[in-house]
């Protein structure tokens, strides 16, 4: 897909139903969070519900491009409610972990070796999102430069990211096929319930290190009271992350 010049410039409203309207010019090659960020108070930014909606009812998200809105709808006038969180003391359940996103400089090094080296589906791969899954957990990958939504412009600092696979040691010879970046001069940990290997990998300013594991046979498996929580995740391979407008 041809994408415009990024200093095209384009107004951009956000109308409130107390009759508020926020409005600019912002670049064309933006996306709608960029946008929210550039053009909303900061009351309206912390601690309230945010929905963006078309005149029509069509429903906006953050992470779509403005291009493609206007190339769709013909304007990028958007209906915003901006409800404060309720404060309510209340319980809740954590299902676990869903996805891990960072701040790279070098998103291409990223996708090589998530995507050939550790062999993760490819969700999502555009200037302002790289999205890799193995289905219930996701990598996003944003670039780390200054003037992007939620982030300060610098790589991010993990210490390691940890993978299960059925077969340690054929995933150590791919990987010293496809990526030989990744360090690691195979020490393999036991534990009770899984073999464990480091390896270190540098990509785009962040460095830190990756876990692959194999689990015993004895352990594999969740209790069907662990199982009932995989039910309440979104499945990233499932289709593409986001919306693409035609």
């Amino acid at each position: 897909m041809d994408h415009p010049e990024p200093t095209a410039d384009v107004l951009v409203s956000f109308s409130l139903a107390d009759g508020r309207r926020f409005a600019g010019p912002i670049s064309r090659h933006h996306v709608v969070h960029q946008a929210l960020d550039r053009l909303l108070p900061a009351e309206l930014l912390t601690a309230h519900h945010v929905r963006i909606t078309m005149p029509n009812g069509d429903l906006i998200f953050p992470d779509m491009w403005l291009y493609e809105i206007i190339d769709h709808y013909g304007c990028a006038d958007f209906l915003l409610e901006a409800r404060p969180l309720d404060k309510q003391n209340a319980e809740f359940t954590n299902f676990g972990f869903d996805h891990l996103a960072l701040a790279t400089t070098d998103r291409a090094a990223c996708r090589r070796f998530f995507g050939d080296g550790l062999r993760m589906k490819i969700v999502r791969d555009d200037e302002h999102l790289l999205v890799l899954t193995t289905g219930v957990n996701a990598l996003f990958f944003f670039e780390a430069r200054p003037g992007m939504p939620l982030s300060d412009g610098l790589p991010s600092r993990i210490h390691h990211l940890g993978f299960v696979v059925d077969n340690l040691e054929a995933a150590h010879a791919h990987l010293a096929k496809t990526c030989p970046e990744y360090v690691s001069h195979f020490t393999l940990l036991e534990r009770v319930e899984r073999l464990s290997l480091y390896g270190t990998i540098e990509l785009g300013g962040v460095r830190f290190l990756i876990q692959l594991s194999q689990i015993k046979p004895a352990y594999r498996g969740l209790r069907p009271e662990t199982a009932r929580v995989v039910n309440e995740f979104y499945d990233y391979a499932a289709r593409d992350y986001g919306i693409r407008l035609a």
